[in-house]
């Protein structure tokens, strides 16, 4: 077993060819391309069924409702909306089109980390930068896990998706005992259901997220959810710790149809390290300063640095980091965070390395230094200086 025969051409070849005339040959061609011709119909209905009603069955799932709540200023009884028009389906087209991607590397090794901490007590802070927008927060005791990512793929399927570009910085399996984690919106890249099977198998944490999370992941066994409208507030059973789900200019949706049943947003953490912002995916807009009217100044900031170009259409999805400074400033931020970069290859209109230039070139121009905005690398963990 396991010897691998030489390939001899005659010996290979099919015993018609070599024994029957050429006649009786072309009769048993002609039946069997009849035959495969007909299995070949048979097997292309049978794809079309069946494609068909997966079809059907991802629209019923995607359209179904999230969320049956009261009406409010950012919800019309079945959709959310920020208070700025969205993207009209021509914008898509305009963009698809226009687009031109650069070449993003295949696949960038991390440097080793150590695994962190088990966690850390009173008002210390801890942050430590994992992949994408995932972010593990220490502090006052408690461990918080934001938009956890481990899968190759962010999309509905292993083979279907943004591809990975480079493994999380920490090992699912070295991570802390999570005690919450934090959804900023339901985007493949930020709700990753495999990895939250995972999490909720090993840790059964608290998780926190928008209106409308709570049902889709329902369906999948997932109970211990407490879902916040904007500006709705829960506090951490195990300590005085405040969270509060605060706006964002940004959407949501999973697949083709059904977009906006859900809430999305960004997270502020009250406690006795201070305040912390974690962002999300957000555009830049007025909420910005109602978040500082409504908070005071902040120990740190999480502010995503990727995904920014083609800037027409982008702005209104995503800060660049020109506007990520400017947050750290109306914020009055002792010490910002970037994320959400170089993980997938999500249609890169920029180099893989572009945030930490276009992020330089920011902090000069408003006389900040790079100490002031870090770029952790993946896995690396920080105290933030209080």
């Amino acid at each position: 077993m396991g010897e691998v025969l030489s390939h001899d051409r005659k010996q290979c070849q099919p015993i018609s060819k070599r024994t029957f005339p050429t006649r009786i040959r072309k009769l048993i061609t002609v039946y069997y391309q009849v035959q495969t011709s007909a299995m070949v119909k048979k097997i292309f209905v049978l794809i079309l069924i069946v494609t068909a009603l997966s079809i059907a069955a991802i629209y019923f799932v995607s359209t179904r409702p999230l969320y049956d709540g009261p009406q409010s200023g950012h919800f019309d009884g079945k959709y959310f909306h920020y208070n700025e028009p969205d993207h009209t389906f021509a914008d898509h087209l305009k963009w698809l089109w226009e687009m031109k991607t650069v070449d993003w590397p295949e696949w960038i090794d991390n440097p080793p980390m150590p695994a962190p901490i088990k966690f850390v007590s009173g008002d210390s802070l801890k942050i430590t930068y994992i992949n994408h927008a995932t972010v593990l927060i220490q502090t006052d005791s408690l461990n918080l896990l934001t938009d956890p990512i481990w899968s190759m793929r962010a999309g509905p399927f292993s083979f279907m998706g943004a591809k990975r570009i480079r493994a999380p910085g920490i090992k699912i399996g070295d991570l802390p005992k999570i005690d919450i984690i934090l959804i900023s919106h339901d985007h493949f890249d930020h709700l990753d259901l495999p990895t939250l099977r995972t999490l909720v198998q090993r840790d059964n944490p608290r998780i926190i997220a928008g209106l409308g999370i709570g049902e889709l992941l329902a369906s999948e066994e997932i109970s211990k959810v407490t879902q916040l409208d904007w500006w709705q507030s829960t506090v951490a059973s195990q300590s005085q710790l405040k969270i509060t789900f605060v706006p964002s200019k940004h959407n949501s949706g999973r697949f083709i149809w059904g977009n906006n049943r859900t809430l999305w947003g960004g997270f502020v953490i009250e406690g006795k390290a201070g305040n912390i912002y974690f962002a999300g995916d957000t555009g830049f807009g007025p909420f910005i300063n109602e978040i500082k009217n409504h908070f005071g100044s902040f120990r740190a900031t999480i502010l995503p640095l990727g995904n920014y170009e083609k800037r027409w259409f982008m702005k209104e999805e995503h800060i660049n980091p020109e506007e990520a400074v400017l947050i750290h400033l109306l914020l009055e931020s002792r010490q910002s965070i970037g994320m959400h970069f170089a993980t997938f290859c999500e249609h890169p209109e920029q180099a893989v390395d572009a945030h930490v230039r276009d992020l330089h070139k920011a902090l000069l121009s408003h006389n900040l230094l790079d100490s002031d905005f870090w770029i952790l690398r993946f896995g690396e963990g920080r105290m933030v200086p209080d």
